[in-house]
C-alpha cells in the first residue's frame, strides 16, 4: 500500500527515514531516487557553508537522510522535505540516467553446491537451491531457471546492507522469481554468489552469512576497495542505484578464464554509457507484457 502521506521516522540523532509505501514497485523506487537527488542537489546550507543535509540514501521505498542537527532541526528538515516533494514531477514523467551492466554467471556452480552441501551436513538437509527455486516458480528444470533468470534486465533499486551489495528486481514483471530465505540462515556464502528470495535477486560482494537461495556465481568483482581494475578507480562499488543488469550464462571454463583476466588486471566489464530511462515508457511496456 502506498501511503497517503509520507511517514517520517527518527533514526538516531542525525538521521531521518522517509517511508513511502509498504510495497515495492518501480514507481515508488523512482520517487525515492528522485527525492534523494533533489535533496542532495538542494542549496540548503547552514552557517559558514556547512551543509544541513550531509548525505541521502534512497532504497526501494524509503529515503534515509543524514543531517547536521546543529544546522537544522528535525522539524525544519521535515518541512524542507515536504517542500521538495511538492516540486517532484508526476511519477510517470520521471526519468533517470541508467547504465546497462553485463554480469557473467555460472549457474548451478560447484562453489555454491559445496556451500549448500556443508549446510545440509552441519545444520539441516534441504532441497537443492536451483531445483527448489525452479519448482517453486513452475519452471520444471534448472535449465529453464537459467533461461528465465538471464532473459530480463534487472533494475538496481538499492545498494547497501553490505558493501556494494545490489538488490535487483526484473524490469519485465513476468520474470519475477519468488522463494523464501534459508531458515536458519547459512553461516557463509561464497563471494560472487547470485541469490534469489522474495522476488529479488542479489549478488554477494564478499563472503558473508545470509539466507537467499543460491542459484549461481559470478567471477566478476562488484566491490574492489583496492581499485585493481580500471572500473573501480573512482569508486570501490560497481553498481549505482538506477543501473540495469543483464546476466549472461557462462560455463566453468569461462568462469576460470575470467578469473585469470581479473588477476592479471585485463578483465573488461561490459557497461553501456548512461542512457535516459523513462518510467512512463517502462510502465507502458510492462502493461503490454502482462497483457
Amino acid at each position: 500500500m502506498i501511503y497517503q502521506t509520507l511517514r517520517y521516522r527518527l533514526a538516531g540523532e542525525r538521521h531521518l527515514l522517509i517511508e513511502q509505501s509498504d510495497e515495492v514497485d518501480l514507481t515508488v523506487n523512482f520517487k525515492a531516487i528522485s527525492l534523494a537527488q533533489m535533496l542532495l542537489g538542494s542549496p540548503e546550507m547552514g552557517p559558514d557553508g556547512i551543509r544541513a543535509i550531509v548525505d541521502v540514501v534512497p532504497s526501494f521505498s524509503t529515503v534515509l537522510i543524514q543531517y547536521d542537527p546543529t544546522v537544522i532541526s528535525i522539524q525544519g528538515l521535515i518541512r524542507f522535505c515536504e517542500h521538495c516533494v511538492q516540486y517532484l514531477d508526476s511519477p510517470h514523467n520521471l526519468e533517470l540516467s541508467s547504465r546497462l551492466i553485463e554480469i557473467p554467471v555460472h549457474y548451478n556452480d560447484r562453489w555454491s553446491r559445496e556451500c549448500f552441501e556443508q549446510y545440509c551436513k552441519t545444520i539441516k538437509p534441504i532441497e537443492s537451491n536451483p531445483e527448489w527455486v525452479a519448482r517453486l516458480n513452475g519452471l520444471g528444470s534448472i535449465e529453464k531457471l537459467i533461461i528465465y533468470h538471464s532473459t530480463p534486465e534487472w533494475w538496481v533499486g538499492a545498494v547497501g546492507f553490505l558493501v556494494g551489495l545490489p538488490t535487483l528486481m526484473p524490469l519485465n514483471p513476468n520474470f519475477r522469481l519468488h522463494a523464501p530465505k534459508y531458515d536458519p540462515p547459512r553461516t557463509w556464502t561464497p563471494k560472487g554468489t547470485i541469490g534469489v528470495a522474495g522476488g529479488f535477486t542479489t549478488i554477494y560482494p564478499i563472503v558473508v552469512p545470509d539466507g537467499y537461495q543460491m542459484i549461481g556465481r559470478t567471477p566478476a568483482p562488484i566491490f574492489d576497495p583496492q581499485g585493481q581494475l580500471p572500473v573501480f578507480r573512482d569508486t570501490p562499488f560497481l553498481f549505482r542505484i538506477g543501473d540495469r543488469v543483464k546476466f549472461r550464462p557462462i560455463d566453468e571454463e569461462e568462469f576460470e578464464a575470467i578469473e585469470r583476466e581479473i588477476v592479471e588486471g585485463r578483465y573488461q566489464y561490459q557497461i553501456s554509457e548512461p542512457q535516459t530511462f523513462r518510467l512512463n515508457h517502462y510502465l507502458n511496456h510492462a502493461h503490454a507484457e502482462i497483457a
